[in-house]
């Protein structure tokens, strides 16, 4: 799905992803530190199959991924998604280690929920593995509760991930 509009922040210019954004994407997500709790793969296990689903990221009819650049330079700093299921949005999110701990990846969850809320959402969700700490701290910032239980496996890795769903009810 493609955005009809920019979302904006005060830094921040978050847009729809491009196959032009795939070798960011990719530089981001299979990176050993930044990547370290994501189900993607790290750079020696992507493999076609990988690669495919990357490919067609662009206009997904099952949600929105989308790009996260500095307004005042246009460099790419981010990644985040958005998918709608009934009233409720499970988004995902992903900050450049490069600008972890400047207050970006605060600023990119609350421009999601401030969109998902103006979509009509009721809901947004978010898994996120238990030792994640940044991302729980994230989540409470914006009041998000701890849900259900889950786990997941990190491609191509015999890794597995103890996780909870976050959730938080839009008013």
């Amino acid at each position: 799905m493609l955005l009809v509009k920019n979302i904006e922040t005060p830094r921040l210019l978050i847009r729809s992803w491009r196959k032009t954004d795939k070798d960011f994407t990719l530089s981001l997500w299979c990176e050993r530190e930044n990547g370290r709790y994501m189900a993607d793969p790290v750079r020696e296990n992507i493999d076609e199959k990988y690669l495919a689903c990357v490919d067609e990221m662009e206009d997904n009819p099952d949600g929105y991924y989308l790009i996260a650049e500095l307004k005042e330079c246009g460099l790419r700093i981010g990644t985040c998604c958005a998918f709608p299921q009934n009233e409720s949005f499970d988004i995902g999110y992903c900050i450049s280690k490069e600008y972890w701990r400047e207050g970006l990846g605060t600023e990119m969850v609350g421009a999601l929920i401030r969109y998902i809320k103006a979509e009509g959402g009721k809901s947004v969700t978010a898994e996120v593995a238990d030792k994640n700490t940044a991302s729980i701290a994230l989540l409470r910032k914006y009041k998000f509760a701890q849900d259900k239980k889950t786990r997941y496996k990190k491609w191509g890795e015999e890794t597995y991930f103890d996780a909870h769903c976050y959730k938080l009810c839009l008013k």
